[in-house]
C-alpha cells in the first residue's frame, strides 16, 4: 500500500509538469496578452490585428515599439483601419519588430488575434468570356498558405469584381472617335463592377463560413478587352489579383413573339451560333407568369444536330401586365466550355380582345357592298351612255358624208 503510494506521488506531479505546457500553450494563442501587449517578430511583413472591444467604446489605440500612437482616423499609409461595432480590425505592412500595445476597452472575454502572410488566391478566370454570361466564381484568404476560417474576420470583408476597360471590339464610331475612347479608357478606364463575393452558403457558394467566396459572375458589360481586378473593397486588408479577358458578343440571339390572338401562342426563340456552340446543346429554362395566375416553368432541349429553340405558353387572353424571364445552356465548341446565359426579365401587357358587334358588322358589309354595287351601275350607265353618244355622232357623220357624195353625183352633167 505504501508503495503505491508513493508511486502516486512520484509520477502524478511528473504528469502534471508534461502537460501543463501543453495546455498552456494552446490556451496562449486564445488568451489576452499581459495589458493587451503583443509582440511582432522581425520576420513578418505582413500583420493583422482583430481586436474586440467593449461597448460602448471607442475604437483602441494602437502603440508601436517606438511609442508612436496610431488611431482609426490618424493612422500611417501602410496602415488600414476598419472599425466596426465592437471591433477594429487593423492591417500592417511592413509592421516594426518589437513590443505593440492596444490601449481601449479590450474585452476580456476575447483575445487580441493576429493573422499574418494574408494571401488572397483566385480561380483564373476564362481568357474569352461572353457578353451577359453567368459563370461560378471563387477566391479564398489564406493566412500562412493555409485557409483563414477566423469568421470576425471574414464576415467583415468585402471582395468584389471589377472590369477595366482597355479597348473596345465592337464600335460603330468613327476613327476620330474610336482614338479619343481609346486614349480616355487608357488613361483613366471607367470600372464596372460586375460580382460580389459572398460566403454565407446562398445561391451559387457552397458552404456558409468555409472561408471560400464565391460570386455569380454576370459579365454584362460591353464586348472588348478588360482588366479585371479582384480586391478589397472596405479597408480591412488590401489585396488584389488581375488578369486580362476579353469579352466577346453572346453566341446566342432571343426574341419574344408576341400573341394578340387567343388562339395563337406567345413565343420565345433562342438561336446559337453554329460556328461557335456544339450543335444539340442548347438548353433553356423560362418562368412565365400571365395576369391572375401563378408563374409557370417551361423548360426546352435541342434535338440532336439543332441549333435552335422555341418556347411557347398559350396567351389565356386575361387583362393585365406579364411578365417572362429564365436561362440558356449552350456549349462553347472551341473550349467545350459549359455557357450559361441569364435571360433578362421582359414585361409585356395582355389587353383585351375588340368586342364585336356582328350584326352592326354585317350591315355595315352590306352596306358596302350595296355601295359598291351602286358605283359599278353607274360606271356601266356612264359607259353605255358614252358609247351610245360616240355611235349616234358616227352614224350622223357617215349619212352627212354620204348625202354629200350624193350631191355632188346630182350636179354633174353628162354630155350627149
Amino acid at each position: 500500500m505504501l508503495r503505491r503510494l508513493w508511486l502516486l506521488i512520484f509520477y502524478v506531479p511528473l504528469c502534471t509538469w508534461i502537460l501543463i505546457p501543453s495546455a498552456w500553450a494552446q490556451a496562449e494563442a486564445r488568451l489576452t496578452w499581459l495589458d493587451n501587449r503583443f509582440r511582432v517578430d522581425p520576420e513578418i511583413e505582413q500583420i493583422t490585428f482583430v481586436v474586440t472591444r467593449e461597448q460602448p467604446s471607442q475604437s483602441v489605440v494602437l502603440v508601436a515599439p517606438d511609442g508612436r500612437k496610431y488611431y482609426a482616423d490618424r493612422h500611417a499609409k501602410t496602415m488600414s483601419w476598419y472599425t466596426d461595432k465592437g471591433m477594429d480590425i487593423i492591417s500592417i505592412t511592413h509592421p516594426m519588430a518589437g513590443p505593440w500595445q492596444a490601449l481601449g476597452k479590450v474585452s476580456i472575454n476575447n483575445s487580441i488575434r493576429f493573422i499574418s502572410n494574408i494571401q488572397l488566391q483566385a480561380e483564373p478566370l476564362p481568357a474569352q468570356l461572353y457578353q451577359t454570361e453567368v459563370l461560378k466564381f471563387s477566391a479564398q484568404l489564406t493566412q500562412n498558405k493555409q485557409p483563414l476560417l477566423l469568421r470576425d474576420f471574414l464576415d467583415r470583408v468585402q471582395l468584389k469584381v471589377v472590369f477595366y476597360p482597355l479597348t473596345s471590339i465592337l464600335s460603330n464610331k468613327s476613327n476620330k472617335s474610336n482614338k479619343s475612347n481609346e486614349s480616355n479608357e487608357s488613361n483613366d478606364p471607367t470600372p464596372i463592377e460586375v460580382g460580389q463575393f459572398a460566403d454565407d452558403g446562398q445561391e451559387y457558394d457552397e458552404v456558409a463560413g468555409d472561408g471560400i467566396f464565391t460570386v455569380a459572375l454576370n459579365v454584362n458589360v460591353e464586348p472588348g478587352k478588360y482588366r479585371v481586378e479582384i480586391a478589397s473593397t472596405n479597408g480591412v486588408f488590401k489585396r488584389a489579383v488581375e488578369q486580362t479577358v476579353l469579352v466577346y458578343p453572346a453566341p446566342i440571339t432571343t426574341s419574344f413573339v408576341q400573341s394578340h390572338q387567343p388562339l395563337t401562342s406567345h413565343s420565345v426563340n433562342i438561336e446559337a451560333k453554329a460556328d461557335q456552340t456544339l450543335a444539340g446543346s442548347l438548353a433553356a429554362y423560362l418562368v412565365v407568369k400571365q395576369p391572375q395566375q401563378k408563374p409557370r416553368i417551361i423548360q426546352r432541349s435541342s434535338h440532336r444536330q439543332q441549333s435552335h429553340l422555341v418556347l411557347t405558353w398559350p396567351n389565356d387572353a386575361q387583362i393585365g401586365k406579364a411578365w417572362w424571364r429564365g436561362w440558356a445552356y449552350v456549349t462553347d465548341s472551341l473550349t467545350q466550355r459549359e455557357l450559361v446565359f441569364r435571360l433578362s426579365q421582359q414585361n409585356y401587357t395582355q389587353v383585351a380582345a375588340v368586342a364585336v358587334d356582328f350584326s352592326a358588322s354585317l350591315a355595315q358589309q352590306q352596306a358596302k357592298q350595296q355601295l359598291i354595287i351602286q358605283n359599278e351601275q353607274q360606271q356601266r350607265l356612264l359607259w353605255v351612255v358614252i358609247t351610245n353618244i360616240v355611235i349616234v355622232i358616227s352614224v350622223l357623220v357617215v349619212l352627212l358624208m354620204w348625202r354629200r357624195k350624193r350631191a355632188v353625183q346630182s350636179d354633174l352633167i353628162v354630155p350627149k
